[in-house]
């Protein structure tokens, strides 16, 4: 069914009406042929039988004229031998003579339709009738015979044997028998016709039957695949027409109408990000404008780099104005390592900018003096120096792209994912592989003289993993007066119904899904940085042009 259904999915709307139409007219051929061999079979049995019954009637015919002429040779025969009257007895023999010949005629004639028709037993019977003729014919002569010398006495003694009635008798009872034999037959003849004409009739019925239960079913194929995937795009289309912006476009059919639900659906995030944009703009009016500019191009990211093997993508959603209190970057280091640091300073607008501008600078410095996760975060602490009533959570993960190994600190920060997305027959099964959890706790002048506050813990990338690092905002995304959060598994199953799952569309669908599960507005600063290993590293290729920051690309060549 699962195999059916994804089959279906693959199915383009033109293969699908042509697929219907070539079924419909292969079973309309098939009925048509059945319906046409049926009718040639009863033609051509029915001629055959007519043939036969008409054979029959000739033979019955036959028999009667041959019984008729019988009884009146017999007839004939005996005023012929019984006349006494002397003026009489030529025209007696004449007509007896003549009845006799007309008797081998209809003999004959019994004779050879018997032969044509080929029924085994009529001929035996019309044989036998024939003997027992022949036979009485014998002894009819012999009475002529004795008649003809003038002797009274010897034809009274050729008279009382009685042989010629004996025969007669024997002759006309078999034609009496033939006779309804052959009656038999045709009615049975006619019997099988009717039960041809019948035959026919139900495979009329049937084919019917059949086609009028064609004419539901395309309609329903019809609905099924055409036009309901046809009706809940439109559906969709309407409700984001009508102003909800916040339900996503999505259509598992045809892919046609699944690419048109795309574009939609990439049309409606464009316009939830313009329309927050417009928001943040308002925002940063009253946050200050010129300090706003200038913190933002601060904490602004390098471009991410180009690897063969790698790829990543990044995006970071203020919840005020134009100017977040998350940053996130990745940085190159001498050993040709990558250190990818992500932070949430406590508050929003432009002092919690400036404490994390300051926060990036001591981390950026520290972590090209001293690679080491542990180390930079007891630094980048000093920031908070003078700052007590702030704090901020921050994660350093050094990752090296030869061999997968990553090393972090994890300074009160929500802990990273390692997912693994594996092909299923329902699509990519994203799965999470490990969490990085926090080896210290958060960032503030609390710490800032505790040796060893901060751990480094150790990590792998397989090949086919991705590490992804997020703020708060994301997973304690919720709708306003309610304390369900989005949390790290509304997330995941939100990324498992992707069809396809990279850096970008994990990034997209992310902050997609944290937007509607806030009712359309997040009440917090959301980061995302995605860096992932591919399954089958492409050779190392020489560095390519940086792309636009924060956008998805694979890490450079070292």
């Amino acid at each position: 069914m699962q195999r059916w259904h994804h089959l279906m999915l693959r199915t383009t709307l033109q293969r699908r009406v042509s697929a219907m139409a070539g079924v419909f007219l292969l079973i309309s051929l098939a009925l048509t042929v059945v319906l046409a061999q049926s009718l040639a079979r009863t033609t051509g049995e029915g001629e055959g039988r007519r043939a036969d019954q008409e054979q029959w009637r000739h033979v019955a015919e036959s028999v009667d004229d041959f019984r008729t002429t019988l009884v009146e040779a017999q007839a004939a025969h005996s005023a012929y031998v019984l006349n006494a009257d002397a003026t009489q007895q030529a025209t007696r023999a004449r007509e007896r003579a003549d009845l006799l010949t007309a008797l081998a005629a209809r003999e004959g004639e019994l004779q050879q339709r018997a032969a044509d028709l080929g029924a085994a037993g009529v001929t035996d019977q019309v044989e036998e009738i024939v003997s027992e003729v022949d036979a009485w014919r014998a002894v009819l002569a012999e009475q002529a015979r004795v008649k003809a010398t003038g002797d009274p006495e010897a034809l009274a003694r050729t008279l009382a044997n009685a042989p010629a009635s004996r025969y007669f008798r024997a002759a006309y009872r078999g034609a009496e028998q033939l006779t309804g034999v052959l009656g038999d037959q045709r009615i049975a003849a006619g019997e099988e016709a009717l039960e041809d004409v019948d035959r026919f009739q139900l495979v009329q019925v049937l084919v019917l039957a059949v086609a009028l239960l064609m004419v539901p079913t395309v309609l329903h194929l019809v609905r099924r695949w055409v036009l309901r995937p046809l009706d809940m795009l439109s559906q969709q289309m309407l409700r984001v027409g009508g102003g909800d912006l916040q339900t996503p476009v999505g259509l598992a059919g045809p892919p046609e109408l699944a690419a048109v639900a795309h574009s939609a659906e990439t049309m409606r995030r464009r316009i939830l990000d313009e329309l927050a944009d417009a928001v943040s703009a308002r925002e940063a009016l009253a946050q200050g404008q010129p300090l706003v500019a200038e913190v933002r191009d601060q904490l602004a990211a390098h471009d991410l780099p180009v690897l063969a093997g790698w790829s990543a993508a990044a995006a970071l959603r203020p919840a005020e104005g134009l100017l977040a209190g998350d940053w996130y970057d990745v940085l190159p280091l001498q050993d040709g390592r990558y250190a990818v640091v992500v932070a949430d300073v406590s508050g929003h607008g432009a002092r919690a900018g400036i404490v994390a501008i300051q926060l990036k600078r001591l981390l950026e410095a520290a972590l090209h003096l001293a690679p080491e996760p542990d180390l930079a975060l007891a630094m980048a602490a000093r920031v908070f120096t003078d700052e007590a009533e702030r704090f901020a959570s921050c994660v350093v993960a050094v990752v090296d792209p030869d061999s997968g190994l990553v090393r972090y600190a994890n300074a009160g920060h929500p802990a990273p994912l390692v997912l693994r997305s594996d092909p299923g027959a329902d699509g990519p099964a994203v799965r999470l592989v490990s969490e990085l959890e926090a080896t210290g706790p958060l960032l503030s002048w609390l710490h800032l003289d505790v040796p060893g506050a901060w751990s480094t813990g150790t990590a792998s990338l397989a090949p086919g993993s991705m590490l992804v690092v997020y703020t708060d905002g994301l997973t304690e995304a919720r709708p306003s007066g309610s304390t369900d959060e989005l949390g790290v598994e509304g997330v995941l199953e939100a990324l498992s119904r992707l069809p396809e799952l990279t850096p970008q569309t994990l990034v997209d669908e992310a902050l997609d899904v944290a937007r509607r599960f806030s009712g359309g507005r997040a009440r917090d600063d959301v980061t995302l940085v995605v860096l992932a290993r591919s399954t089958t590293p492409a050779p190392s290729a020489p560095p390519t042009a940086p792309s636009a920051p924060g956008g998805g690309s694979p890490l450079p060549a070292r």
